[in-house]
């Protein structure tokens, strides 16, 4: 069983949650010949209008439940998953991304050495609480220094840059433009961005890219779906472009033992209606990345039901049994619910999957499928017996501060 520390206010809500089920019954796993009829049934339920559905044991790889698991399938978000696991395989968790600006050794020029930052944000507020690199201040941070080489207020610029992302570039281009400064940008190599560079005006790191997945994970951030897709594309070799993505995504799940027949991906974040998997293919990628370090990230940045993150709303209303008991993506599409993570079910945990891609479009439609599979997973969701805290256990916090389940106001 693989759990992350949780917030100290999430930790309460686990422990209601808990409590519930505690005093409701034993705790100890539903047997696999008690599941079956229950899937058997989501399954044939109208409100998930045939989905593609697995069931795993990550402990033996042993398939519990299939429905339409090799049907290729539309995704939704759950396409992040791949997104991640992609640029997992080329980047350690821990790397940083790196922007460097520079006076070049031509008047009112400025070099940017860039390194694709995912993360660069046009908002200060954001940039400051969260660690990200502020586009604002990049702005703020070169004017001065220009216009103290210049002896006052620039009126043209030149930019130089390399590994920028175009809608960065002009937001800062209309930075520049709303303080009548005409610009001229001109893409370099990186190694030119630093050949040409003459002095160094500051240096600006991101976050570690486990934050970043992190939080893409958690709030199912589609700008950073296609970035971090991207960039994967970009080290395997298949070169910055939409056109790599899907042979990024083929090639590692190839190399992780995967069978990607069938596969279609235009994009990374799981927008587009083109985007084809199967639910077999996405439960294996769970499996493969289950126990194995530098694919860590990805389990520990799933939202928790009624939580954290897309899936704090989940299990509140529609089975409450369930709360923090089910990490997973969510994927949402109009005629698409998905589904797919890991849930804990006593002294067992499982890797489930499900693709409903056939439901009826609308709202409506939507959060039927969803409250269905919401039931459906709490008829089999139980903490684990020999470790499930009371309300009255006292937790050890991540710093390892002890807290009670009676906090003070």
């Amino acid at each position: 069983m693989k759990l992350r520390p949780l917030s100290v206010a999430s930790v309460y809500l686990v422990l209601i949650a808990l409590t519930g089920t505690m005093t409701s019954g034993a705790l100890a796993a539903v047997k696999t010949s008690e599941i079956n009829p229950i899937l058997k049934s989501a399954a044939s339920s109208k409100a998930l209008s045939n989905p593609g559905i697995v069931l795993l044991d990550p402990a033996t790889g042993e398939t519990i439940f299939e429905n339409s698991a090799n049907s290729l399938r539309k995704p939704a978000s759950l396409l992040k998953l791949l997104s991640a696991t992609s640029l997992l395989s080329y980047l350690n968790p821990e790397h940083r991304f790196v922007t460097e600006i520079s006076t070049g050794f031509l008047p009112n020029t400025l070099m940017i050495a860039g390194s694709l930052d995912p993360w660069m944000t046009e908002y200060n507020s954001l940039a400051s609480k969260m660690g990200r690199v502020s586009l604002p201040k990049i702005v703020k941070t070169a004017l001065k220094k220009l216009d103290a080489d210049n002896g006052g207020p620039i009126k043209t610029l030149n930019i130089e840059y390399a590994s920028m992302y175009k809608v960065d570039l002009d937001f800062m281009k209309a930075q520049f433009k709303d303080r009548d400064i005409k610009v001229n940008l001109l893409k370099v190599t990186n190694a030119e961005a630093h050949l040409y560079a003459k002095d160094s005006i500051a240096k600006f790191e991101s976050p570690t890219l486990q934050t970043i997945i992190d939080w893409m994970l958690l709030w199912s951030d589609n700008t950073l779906g296609d970035r971090l897709a991207l960039l994967a594309s970009l080290k395997a070799g298949f070169g910055f472009t939409e056109s790599g993505i899907e042979k990024v995504f083929v090639k590692t799940l190839n190399d992780l033992g995967i069978d990607s027949k069938g596969l279609n991906a235009v994009d990374g974040s799981g927008l587009s209606k083109s985007n084809k998997i199967s639910a077999g293919m996405l439960a294996q990628l769970l499996l493969k990345t289950y126990n194995t370090d530098k694919y860590g990230t990805i389990y520990s940045g799933l939202p928790i039901g009624g939580i954290s993150g897309t899936m704090r709303n989940r299990f509140i209303e529609s089975a409450p049994r369930a709360i923090g008991l089910v990490r997973a993506k969510t994927g949402t599409l109009n005629g698409t619910v998905s589904l797919a993570g890991y849930v804990q079910g006593g002294d067992q945990e499982y890797i489930f999957v499900a693709i409903a891609d056939q439901i009826p479009k609308g709202a409506t439609a939507a959060k039927a499928a969803r409250v269905s599979l919401d039931k459906v997973l709490a008829k089999f969701a139980k903490p684990i017996p020999s470790s499930s805290p009371s309300p009255s256990e006292v937790v050890e916090n991540l710093d390892g501060s002890a807290v009670t389940s009676n906090p003070s106001p």
